[in-house]
């Protein structure tokens, strides 16, 4: 058994963890979810308080790369810090495709704190080619 017959040993535990690292200096990962459609990849991505000027987008054939900053002013009177869960400072996030995508038709939006990228999948050649298989002897 993981925890004695005591209820409040869990709650013991709960108490003791933080539930932040303060003036973490390390970037941070924002949410995101990857929907595939039949034409295209679409991230949305979590940026409440992200000036959309703040961030960059480059689109690949192989991934994306969204990279900026959210910049949080505590206020000017501060006396104590009692608890800081927003991220804030540099991020970065790379999200790769199993089927590469057109940079060039690429677009985002925000929308209520939500970055929207559409990444339209790269046309299929017209061109088709068969493949003959050669047997052993054959020319």
């Amino acid at each position: 058994m993981i925890f004695d017959d005591n209820p409040h040993a869990s709650i013991r535990i709960l108490r003791t963890r933080m539930p932040y690292a303060p003036f973490d200096m390390r970037p941070w990962s924002p949410a995101v979810n990857v929907f595939e459609t039949e034409q295209a990849m679409l991230l949305v991505v979590e940026l409440a308080g992200v000036e959309s000027s703040n961030v960059q987008i480059e689109a690949h054939p192989q991934f994306v790369r969204i990279a900026g900053v959210r910049q949080i002013a505590l206020p000017h009177d501060l006396r104590q810090l009692h608890r800081m869960e927003i991220a804030s400072g540099a991020f970065q996030i790379e999200v790769p495709f199993e089927r590469p995508i057109d940079p060039d038709r690429t677009n985002a939006r925000f929308n209520n704190g939500l970055l929207e990228i559409v990444l339209p999948f790269a046309g299929r050649s017209a061109r088709q080619i068969v493949v003959h298989i050669h047997r052993e002897g054959e020319p």
